[in-house]
C-alpha cells in the first residue's frame, strides 16, 4: 500500500467519526428542544391552573360572604318588609303616591269613557303606525 491510500483510509474515517458526531450531537440537540417545548407547556399549564384557582378562591370567598348576608338578621328583616310588608314594633309606614295617581284614582264614571282607536290597537299595529307614518311634507 502506498502512503496515499493509507491516508486516504484514515481521512475517510475521521470524516466518518465526525459525521456521526454530528449526527448524534443533533439528535441529542433536537430532543433537548423538545424536551424544552414539553416543559414550557406544562408550566404555561400550571401558570394557567393556578389563576384559575385564584378566580376559584375569590369567587368562593364572594359566595361566602353573599351567604352569611342573605342569612344575617338585616338581610331577613328587609326581606319580610319588602315581600310580607310586615314592619318592626313601633315602625311607622308612610306611603306615598305619585303625583298622576289621583286621575287614575278617580272612579271610572268621573274617567273619559271614550276611547280612542289607537289605545284598542294591539301592540304590532301601535309599533307600525309609529315606524311607517305618512309624512308630511
Amino acid at each position: 500500500m502506498s502512503k496515499y491510500a493509507k491516508g486516504s483510509a484514515t481521512s475517510f474515517l475521521v470524516a466518518a467519526v465526525v459525521f456521526l458526531a454530528f449526527v448524534v450531537l443533533s439528535l441529542f440537540g433536537y430532543s433537548i428542544s423538545k424536551e424544552n417545548a414539553k416543559k414550557k407547556e406544562i408550566e404555561n399549564n400550571i401558570a394557567s391552573l393556578k389563576q384559575q384557582a385564584e378566580n376559584i378562591k375569590k369567587e368562593n370567598m364572594a359566595l361566602g360572604d353573599r351567604i352569611a348576608y342573605l342569612g344575617s338578621k338585616d338581610y331577613q328583616e328587609v326581606q319580610a318588609k319588602d315581600k310580607l310588608n310586615l314592619q318592626s314594633p313601633g315602625e311607622s309606614v308612610v306611603i306615598i303616591a305619585p303625583r298622576n295617581s289621583a286621575a287614575s284614582a278617580a272612579p271610572p264614571s268621573a274617567k273619559n269613557e271614550t276611547i280612542s282607536a289607537a289605545e284598542t290597537a294591539p301592540n304590532y299595529e301601535k309599533w307600525l303606525s309609529y315606524f311607517f307614518k305618512p309624512q308630511v311634507f
